[in-house]
């Protein structure tokens, strides 16, 4: 049997008993010219009891299509820590955030966020990916201590993993992250000139120029091969990474 919860409206009371009729009474209002005001008094008249209505991440994401960013972030934020249970994959966190456009948001919901709920959504690079494709600047640093460094150093198993993540970042985190995972890490994910060359691409310019010296240029060659695996691959670096590269083993 569905529990049943009300809300009053235009001084008569209403009645839904799951989250699809919650989803559909959201529709109905966003065509008021009070929409925002109506929304935020429903979210408000269920407050606590939205944690018992909203059970699914499909309901949940029609809920808030209705609503504007203020009252989408008022709804995850009264669902509170049954949001863990809602959330079941790295997608919808990264589409909850997507639709977040305050920075300042979008760090609240992550510092809400528990540690271990937050690793059960991240299995390889590109569910942290996910996330990080949505958030910026502390958001991203906040990612990285909730999860820790032996977490974050488990999910690459490849060079070809680093460019999944690092590419989403900016050269500031870029570096941050790469002294979290250290360079030697890095280097240890190595095998193929693919990889080698993932990495570089991956890495800020000032980072690649630490990374090289992190080999000897002879194993930088005996992982690159001849000249026409570098031909294939230096148009994917930046000149500035090239011309450090190329200066070095060629000394």
């Amino acid at each position: 049997m569905h529990n049943i919860h009300t809300f009053s409206l235009w001084k008569k009371q209403y009645i839904i008993h799951n989250e699809g009729e919650l989803a559909l009474v959201m529709d109905l209002l966003a065509s008021s010219s009070h929409a925002f005001t109506l929304h935020r008094h429903v979210i408000m008249s269920f407050d606590a009891e939205l944690m018992e209505i909203i059970v699914t991440y499909k309901w949940l994401l029609l809920c808030m299509k209705s609503l504007d960013y203020k009252n989408r972030f008022l709804l995850l934020v009264k669902i509170g820590d049954t949001l863990s249970q809602v959330i079941g994959k790295s997608e919808h966190l990264g589409s909850i955030l997507a639709g977040i456009p305050e920075e300042a948001d979008k760090i609240r919901l992550i510092k809400s966020i528990r540690a271990r709920w937050l690793m059960q959504l991240i299995f390889v690079p590109d569910d942290l990916g996910n996330i990080l494709e949505w958030i910026f600047g502390e958001g991203e640093r906040m990612v990285f201590g909730i999860l820790g460094k032996e977490f974050l150093q488990h999910l690459f198993a490849y060079g070809t993993d680093i460019y999944k993540v690092f590419h989403f970042l900016s050269d500031e985190n870029k570096d941050i992250f790469a002294d979290i995972l250290t360079l030697e890490f890095i280097k240890s994910r190595i095998y193929t000139a693919e990889d080698f060359f993932y990495v570089l691409k991956a890495l800020s310019n000032e980072k690649v120029r630490e990374f090289i010296l992190c080999f000897e240029p002879q194993e930088i060659r005996a992982i690159v091969g001849n000249n026409t695996i570098l031909s294939i691959f230096l148009p994917k670096i930046t000149q500035s990474k090239e011309q450090a590269l190329l200066q070095y083993i060629n000394n």
